[in-house]
């Protein structure tokens, strides 16, 4: 049937001996033969029949290695590729498989990636081949080429006694760049890809120490060398002065020769760094403060781009209290004082919108500024910011410090978790700025692991933001504390925010005091409400102006805050060019899941990835994580949690209390018995002052959408008096 006159005949018929496997072996010959089949259909089943059948086609080699470079169909070179994988003599065909790795399409290459992967430490030579693949616009090429490097570094390790001390040399580095890019938090690699790669360069590394040793122990000249270098401080001193890094990678070689003393001296653990002067110099300033400026310009890169840190780039300073000091306006000469103490933990506190986050960023910034006169320290400090302890840190015997650990490591881009030791020493001499952000809305169980009154704190350069003042009442600290916007400052910093964005000139000075009117109007309505005029709320209200004067001029501007939040949403769905939701289909799934993040607490909180999406496909079954994406990759308007990258939160937690407040009063309308059931779980979370935004928020949306509502309604009333707002009465006309 191989030789019938129908091509779809003889295709079957390969396929039929394929399936048979390695007892059609005698048909070989035959399915050789019609690997120059005019039809490519019959030509890829017997390139698979092949392969199927295995070692017994190894004949079938130079054929099937001829196919790689037919340049008429895709299927046809997949298939030799595939059926290279299954022959034992593939190995051979490892040249022509690497020149498929650029094939112009992605199932060859996928296909290819994965024949490489199976051919194992053979395919060594086309490690750099396979890294670049990792950054493939396919998302299958570059798993496939994640799970080919994998395998071929489980055969090299399996094999590392047998390798040169070039070979390894070579692999471990070809390995340790495919690591530093599944690593990176964006590349979306599993953990177990990540973790088996690791384990396999670990061991490649230990053989690698295992022959420098053998090769000390036979050479007395090279014995000697070391002996010199761990002995003599005359050399440590100037490596330290010369090359303070040498010694960090002299301390990793010399990690291995670390031995047990015999149980009859008390079994202790030796380290022979520890019985020579080097330990004297290891972790000294000098050799802290190069390591970090080895790592300075990346991790501004890396810090700048974060999307908590992006979405407050435009700092506009405001007047502030410092210790219950009234100041104009905060700069980093301020904090140089507090910054020369051995402990530093300052507090930024204040309502949802003041201001906090941005401060801390600024505050960030003046940590890494180049110029020594505007710099916190005298020395540089990298900026670590935590937002939230996952699940997987809460687990560990130290949360905080693995939290710390993983976010250094990838603001770094370091291909390696940073060593424990060097960690908690860049932590002790402040070369580390740990900011914990959104203190006060995190869980208890979390707040207790971020204490700096234990003895065992790890971090002596702190920074908090809170919105209550009585956060840690019992650590010694700096509070900052950024005041609300009064209105004779409000054309200041409406001016300066206009400016620093490069839109000042779309107005002339009457539009400008006119619509600082508008706002100051808008504003004294908050204030009349019992709320405050934070940054945040101007910040939005010029976002929603700007997009008018260059858009659409007779839209109306918002009167109250819930609109502006929907202006605000507007306005950044507006610039969406491609496959734009309607502003309705986004407007229900932002206050959706603003409520998925606030529900559980009533505070501004993440949620799994996986329940935002059952959510959202329960309020729409069709597309619920693509319209998740548009959210976080269009709107910018929440942001995944590093480094689990298995939560969300929204990116401006006041944002996130109104859209779920409006989502409540779309479900609950005027229904009195409802509401009291909202207020009995508010009253259930223990925690009045720390939901108190939001449950200003739920009654501003409730009097701003609910047709009629008044102040005197049972929710507003409630929740008055339950918080302790104080309306203010404007003065009566005369």
């Amino acid at each position: 049937m191989l030789q019938d006159s129908d091509a779809g005949v003889r295709s079957s018929a390969a396929s039929a001996l394929g399936n048979i496997g390695a007892e059609a072996k005698t048909a070989v010959p035959q399915l050789v033969s019609l690997l120059q089949d005019s039809d490519e259909g019959v030509c890829s089943s017997a390139a698979s029949a092949l392969g199927k059948i295995g070692a017994e086609a190894k004949t079938a080699v130079p054929q099937l290695i001829l196919l790689l470079q037919d340049s008429d169909s895709s299927d046809v070179r997949k298939s030799a590729a595939n059926a290279l994988v299954s022959i034992a003599e593939a190995k051979t065909a490892v040249p022509q498989l690497v020149l498929l790795l650029k094939d112009s399409d992605p199932n060859v290459r996928q296909s290819v990636a994965s024949a490489l992967g199976s051919i194992g430490a053979e395919a060594k030579t086309v490690v750099p081949q396979l890294v670049s693949l990792l950054k493939d616009s396919d998302s299958n090429v570059r798993s496939s080429a994640a799970s080919a490097l994998v395998s071929i570094a489980l055969s090299l390790q399996e094999k590392a006694k047998t390798l040169t001390s070039q070979e390894l040399n070579q692999a471990v580095s070809n390995l340790e760049s495919a690591l530093k890019l599944v690593a990176e938090p964006k590349a979306n690699f599993s953990r177990t890809t990540i973790a088996n790669l690791r384990v396999y360069i670990n061991v490649l590394k230990a053989e690698q120490n295992a022959k420098l040793f053998k090769l000390i122990s036979q050479n007395q000249w090279v014995a000697a060398t070391i002996i010199y270098l761990i002995f003599f401080p005359s050399l440590w001193l100037a490596i330290l002065r010369l090359r303070p890094l040498w010694l960090l990678r002299i301390n990793n070689a010399l990690k291995p020769y670390e031995f047990k003393l015999p149980e009859t001296l008390g079994g202790a653990p030796v380290r022979i760094r520890d019985l020579t002067f080097f330990s004297f110099f290891l972790y000294r300033p000098r050799v802290l403060d190069a390591w970090v400026w080895a790592h300075i310009k990346t991790v501004r890169e890396q810090f700048s781009n974060n999307k908590t840190v992006k979405s407050r780039a435009t700092y506009i300073p405001v007047a502030f209290e410092l210790d219950d000091k009234k100041v104009p306006e905060l700069r980093g000469e301020d904090l140089q004082s507090i910054f020369t103490k051995k402990r530093i933990c300052l507090l930024i506190w204040g309502e949802g919108g003041i201001g906090k986050t941005s401060i801390a960023c600024q505050i960030a910034d003046w940590a890494m500024e180049a110029d020594k006169s505007k710099r916190l320290c005298k020395h540089l400090m990298i900026p670590i910011l935590i937002e939230q302890l996952e699940s997987e840190f809460l687990a560990a015997k130290h949360p905080f410090l693995e939290a710390i650990s993983g976010q250094l490591k990838s603001i770094s881009n370091h291909p390696t978790p940073i060593a424990q030791e060097l960690l908690q020493h860049l932590l002790q001499q402040r070369r580390i700025l740990v900011i914990v952000d959104h203190f006060s809305e995190m869980a208890e169980t979390t707040q207790k692991e971020i204490n700096p009154n234990s003895p065992d704190f790890p971090v002596n350069a702190l920074v908090v933001t809170s919105r209550l003042d009585s956060t840690m009442p019992n650590v010694p600290k700096t509070t900052i504390h950024p005041l609300r916007i009064e209105g004779s400052e409000l054309s200041a910093f409406m001016e300066k925010y206009l400016e620093k964005l490069g839109k000042l000139n779309l107005f002339n000075g009457s539009q400008f005091h006119y619509v600082c009117g508008d706002l100051a109007k808008l504003l004294e309505e908050i204030r009349i409400q019992g709320r405050s005029t934070t940054v945040l709320f101007a910040k939005l209200y010029a976002d929603v102006l700007i997009a008018k004067m260059e858009g659409i001029k007779d839209e109306k501007l918002p009167q109250n805050i819930p609109d502006l939040m929907l202006a605000y949403l507007k306005e950044l769905n507006r610039d969406v060019a491609e496959h734009k939701l309607t502003n309705r289909t986004m407007y229900e799934d932002a206050q959706l899941l603003a409520w998925e993040c606030l529900k559980l607490t009533y505070r501004p909180a993440s949620t799994k990835i996986k329940d935002a999406i059952n959510a959202l496909s329960i309020l729409n079954s069709q597309n619920a994580e693509q319209r998740l994406n548009y959210l976080e990759e269009k709107l910018h308007l929440i942001q995944t949690n590093l480094p689990s990258q298995e939560n969300v939160r929204f990116v401006l937690d006041p944002v996130a209390e109104y859209l779920a407040g409006l989502h409540l009063v779309e479900t609950y309308d005027d229904n009195e018995n409802k509401w009291r059931d909202f207020l009995i779980d508010a009253d259930f979370q223990n925690a009045p002052e720390a939901i108190k935004g939001f449950m200003l928020a739920v009654r501003d949306c409730y009097l701003a959408k609910i047709s009629g509502a008044k102040d005197t309604d049972f929710l507003p009333k409630e929740i008055e008096n339950r918080y302790n707002v104080l309306i203010t009465v404007p003065p009566q006309s005369p």
